[in-house]
C-alpha cells in the first residue's frame, strides 16, 4: 500500500533569514512519519504573497496533505489566508463566531481588542475552521486538487495542541494509514562514509530504506522497514547491520526501547553496578562534567584548561612527555575515592584550540577496579568540534570497559 505524500509548509521572513529555527516542521515530520505518511518536502516562504500563491498551487497537485504553520496573526505580514484565498480561488470571509472568540479573549485580558485582530476571523469561503482555544488565530482547512490543506498557527504550543485535537484525529479518518517502523542505530567514533562502506556488504531486503543522520562523533543509521514488514525478517536486518558496523554501535532504538544517546548508556551501566565517576577534563573543557551533572552516579570532576595547567594539577614539569603523565595521573585518581575515575592527557595550547588545522593526540586512562585501561585518539576541527568529540570519546572507553566486562568486546 503507498503510503500518503505529505508537505510542510512554514511562513514567515524570521524563518527564511535564520532568525529563529524551524522547529516545527521538525516536530510535524515526526509525528506524520509515525502516523504512516511519507513527509516529501519542507518548505519556508518568507514574507511574499504571489511565491505563497504559486506554492500553493503546485503542492496542491503532487501531495495529499500539507500542513502549513505561521502566517495567521493579525499583522501585515501575516499571509497565508488570503494566499489560500487567492490560489485556489475561495473569497475570503468574515466568520462571526471567530470574532467573538478573539473579542472574547480581550475582554478576559481586560482589553479591547485592537482592530487589526479582526483580520484573524477571516476565512476562505468553504474552508472548515478550526478552534484555537490556546490563541486568537484559529486554524482552518480545505481540500484543492488532490492536497488536503491544514493551516495552524506558528506558535509551537498553539501548533502541537492543534495537531493533537484536530489534525491527528482527521488523518486516521482520511487516510488509510499504515505506520513504518523505524529502527535507529546509535554509533560513535565513526564517519557517515565509513558507516556507509560496511553498511555496502549486505544487501538491505526490498522496500527497507538506509538513511544517516550526522551528529559529530555520534552518528546515527535509520533503517526504515514497511508497514506489516515480518518481525523475523526485520530483527535479521538489523542485527546484519549491527554485525557490519561493528563495536561503533552503543544503542539500538525502536525494536525494544526508545533510541538512547552515548552518555545515557554509560550512565545506566554506572547505575547498575551502583558505581561512581571521578572525571578529569582538558579538551573537552567541561563538557563530560556538564553531561554528568545531576546523576546520581556523578561523584566529581577536574576541568584544566590546557596542558600547562595539566601538568602543574600533576605536579610535573612541562617537558614531561605524555606518558609519564598518564603514569602520574592514575594515583591522583584513585584517591578521589570514586570506583572509576577518568583523565584526558592531551598537551595543547588554548589559544590554538580554534585552528582547524591543528589535530590534539589526547589519551584517555581510565582507572577502573580491576586496573587501568588507556585509549589514545587523534581529534581535530574547531574548538566546539574537539570539545564535542572528546566529550564522547571519554564516554566510549567507559562503554568499551563496560562491554568488556560483559564479555561483549575488548576494551
Amino acid at each position: 500500500m503507498e503510503r500518503p505524500i505529505a508537505e510542510i509548509l512554514s511562513q514567515g521572513d524570521e524563518l527564511v533569514t535564520g532568525e529563529i529555527t524551524d522547529t516545527n516542521a521538525a516536530w510535524l515530520s515526526r509525528e506524520l512519519t509515525g502516523l504512516g505518511l511519507d513527509v516529501a518536502r519542507h518548505t519556508a516562504v518568507g514574507d511574499r504573497l504571489e511565491d505563497l500563491v504559486d506554492l500553493l498551487r503546485e503542492i496542491a497537485e503532487r501531495a495529499d496533505l500539507c500542513i502549513g504553520t505561521g502566517g495567521l496573526g493579525p499583522t501585515c505580514d501575516d499571509l497565508t489566508v488570503e494566499a489560500a484565498a487567492q490560489a485556489f480561488g475561495r473569497p475570503l470571509e468574515l466568520d462571526q463566531d471567530t470574532l467573538a472568540r478573539i473579542q472574547a479573549y480581550f475582554t478576559r485580558l481586560g482589553r479591547a481588542m485592537p482592530v487589526t485582530n479582526k483580520k484573524q476571523a477571516l476565512l476562505p469561503q468553504g474552508s472548515e475552521r478550526l478552534d484555537n482555544p490556546w490563541g486568537t488565530a484559529p486554524g482552518f482547512a480545505l481540500q484543492a486538487g488532490r492536497c488536503r490543506f491544514v493551516f495552524v498557527p506558528g506558535v509551537p504550543g498553539e501548533m502541537k495542541a492543534m495537531f493533537s485535537r484536530w489534525i491527528e484525529p482527521d488523518l486516521r479518518r482520511r487516510f488509510r494509514l499504515a505506520p513504518a517502523r523505524l529502527v535507529v542505530l546509535s554509533t560513535v567514533g565513526i564517519g557517515e562514509s565509513s558507516l556507509q562502506e560496511r553498511l555496502d556488504r549486505i544487501a538491505l531486503p526490498p522496500g527497507v530504506k538506509l538513511g544517516f543522520r550526522a551528529g559529530g562523533p555520534e552518528n546515527r543509521v535509520k533503517l526504515l522497514f514497511p508497514a506489516n514488514f515480518p518481525e523475523t525478517e526485520l530483527n535479521d536486518t538489523v542485527k546484519r547491520a549491527a554485525d557490519a558496523i561493528g563495536d561503533a554501535v552503543f544503542a539500538i532504538g525502536g525494536i525494544d526501547e526508545g533510541e538512547r544517546d552515548l552518555a545515557s548508556v554509560v550512565g545506566r551501566e554506572l547505575a547498575v553496578r551502583r558505581s561512581t565517576l571521578h572525571v578529569v577534563e582538558t579538551l573537552s573543557g567541561g563538557k563530560l562534567a556538564s553531561r554528568c551533572a545531576g546523576e546520581p552516579w556523578f561523584h566529581s570532576a577536574v576541568v584544566v584548561p590546557d596542558s600547562a595547567a595539566l601538568y602543574r594539577y600533576l605536579g610535573m614539569h612541562p617537558t614531561d612527555v605524555p606518558s609519564r603523565a598518564e603514569t602520574e595521573v592514575v594515583p591522583r585518581l584513585r584517591e578521589q575515592g570514586a570506583d572509576y575515575a577518568l583523565a584526558q592527557i592531551a598537551h595543547f595550547e588554548r589559544d590554538r584550540l580554534n585552528d582547524e588545522t591543528e589535530t590534539v593526540e589526547i589519551h584517555f586512562v581510565l582507572a577502573a577496579p580491576d586496573g587501568v585501561w588507556r585509549q589514545t585518539r587523534t581529534i581535530g576541527g574547531d574548538i566546539k568540534r574537539k570539545q564535542i568529540t572528546a566529550t564522547a570519546l571519554s564516554f566510549d572507553i567507559l562503554r568499551r570497559y563496560f562491554l568488556r566486562l560483559s564479555g561483549l568486546w575488548a576494551c
